[in-house]
């Protein structure tokens, strides 16, 4: 379970680089070299910052496809997290952050290195809460008897779900079905990034929904076939 690794090293990879070179300046007994770093940094991270915010608005996610695995002995169709966007943007963010709270701390008096500190915690926590979910986060996986969430630590059975008031929409009708963790409402792909187009996944939920018959076939590289097929003609 859990984030790729890739994923980790977009992450920590930008605070870790410049947090060693700040740190390596700082320990040269050469502070005027820090202008020079600030200079060359500050725009780097910060042209990277807008790139990371153009990706996090994007709609689509990844490949429309699942990858063929096994729940608890049973065939399904899987969906991985992937939080390489929301690394991208957050990594460089701290790293720049962290840049500006390091430069703070150099500034003589109480407030302004207060406030530099102030942003180091802040910042740390925001890193923690990320890495936190992204630790725990697991695969979405469709199986003949329902949909697992991070993995399994959430089961929806088919009973739990009726459509919903518009094509592909569905419901979480029956809340006291659901095994494991409980949930209020049932939205997968939102809080969990998944390696997977939300349309595909949306349509290929609804239609295992509308069709029971198709159920007993999930996690065949036939079913998976006939899926993308079905669902690429409706988006045509």
């Amino acid at each position: 379970m859990g984030a790729r690794a890739g994923d980790y090293v977009v992450l920590l990879g930008p605070p870790v680089v410049v947090g060693s070179a700040a740190g390596v300046v700082l320990l040269s007994g050469e502070p005027e070299a820090f202008l020079p770093m600030l200079l060359v940094l500050q725009p780097l991270t910060t042209l990277g910052i807008v790139v990371g915010l153009v990706q996090l608005t994007r709609t689509t996610r990844g490949p429309s496809t699942f990858r063929l695995t096994v729940h608890r002995g049973e065939p399904a169709f899987g969906a991985d997290p992937t939080f390489r966007r929301q690394c991208i943007f957050n990594g460089l963010l701290c790293a720049a952050v962290l840049l500006m709270a390091l430069n703070g701390l150099r500034v003589s008096g109480r407030i302004v290195p207060t406030l530099a500190w102030a942003i180091l915690i802040l910042n740390g926590g925001a890193m923690l809460m990320l890495l936190h979910r992204m630790i725990r986060s697991g695969p979405l996986l469709i199986t003949a008897t329902g949909v697992a969430l991070d993995g399994g630590r959430t089961f929806v059975p088919w009973a739990a779900l009726e459509p919903g008031p518009e094509s592909p929409q569905w419901t979480l009708a029956h809340p006291e079905l659901v095994r494991g963790r409980s949930l209020k409402r049932f939205q997968p792909g939102q809080t969990v990034p998944l390696d997977v187009s939300l349309w595909f996944l949306f349509r290929s939920i609804h239609v295992y929904l509308e069709q029971p018959d198709r159920r007993p076939a999930i996690g065949t590289p036939q079913e998976l076939a006939r899926l993308r097929g079905s669902l690429s003609r409706q988006s045509a």
